[in-house]
């Protein structure tokens, strides 16, 4: 025998496979209608008015009123221009409404976009830049002449200004004699000894003797 055909669905009834399909919408769709919610969310943030207190350097406060669409470096800038105040030498430092909590925020982040209640309009404290170091002034220098080893001449450049047990060093090395044994004279004859705490300047000479007293 011949089966009979099955009858058409009625035309206005969906099939069950369309009824599945449409109560379970794929997870991309939904995902279409959330961002779609946070777009309008943010429209409506940014296009809001923004009430907030400005607190200037001196400490007066103001009440304000912005447009949420406006970036918080045009808020310095306007509010710079309201209170005769220079934009490059200013900050804004934003707080959060109830918490109070510092907001942190780049120059083109949009005002509304933040929950702000109050805005500090704080000056810039000037950054100590890196001083550069002065010129060296060239340090004076006289030619001393060392005599030693009783035939031996010797030429050290050192400061007249500074006492003689500071050029000690400087003697010793160039005529080859220990710091532990030198004795400075004022000539070979007189065997003067000469004030280690005084000056080729002070002293008024420019030629001394070295003595080893080891030898």
């Amino acid at each position: 025998k011949r089966m009979k055909a099955r009858a058409p669905l009625p035309p206005n009834q969906p099939s069950a496979a369309s009824r599945i399909h449409s109560e379970h919408k794929p997870p991309a769709e939904t995902a279409v209608i959330s961002d779609q919610n946070l777009v309008s969310m943010k429209e409506n943030m940014i296009n809001r008015l923004v009430d907030f207190t400005v607190v200037l350097p001196s400490g007066v406060e103001q009440k304000c009123t912005v447009q949420g669409s406006k970036a918080v470096m045009d808020v310095l800038v306007d509010l710079c221009s309201q209170y005769r105040l220079n934009p490059s030498q200013h900050s804004l430092e934003l707080k959060s409404s109830g918490t109070q909590q510092v907001l942190s925020y780049k120059p083109n982040t949009l005002i509304g976009a933040l929950d702000v209640q109050t805005v500090l309009l704080k000056e810039k404290v000037p950054e100590e830049k890196a001083k550069r170091p002065l010129p060296r002034v060239p340090e004076k220098s006289v030619r001393l002449v060392v005599n030693y080893l009783k035939t031996q001449k010797a030429v050290v450049r050192v400061s007249p200004e500074v006492p003689l047990h500071n050029i000690i060093p400087a003697i010793c090395e160039k005529c080859e004699v220990s710091q532990e044994h030198i004795v400075l004279l004022r000539d070979g004859i007189t065997g003067e000894e000469l004030e280690l705490t005084k000056s080729l300047e002070e002293l008024g000479i420019k030629e001394l003797y070295a003595w080893d007293r080891k030898k």
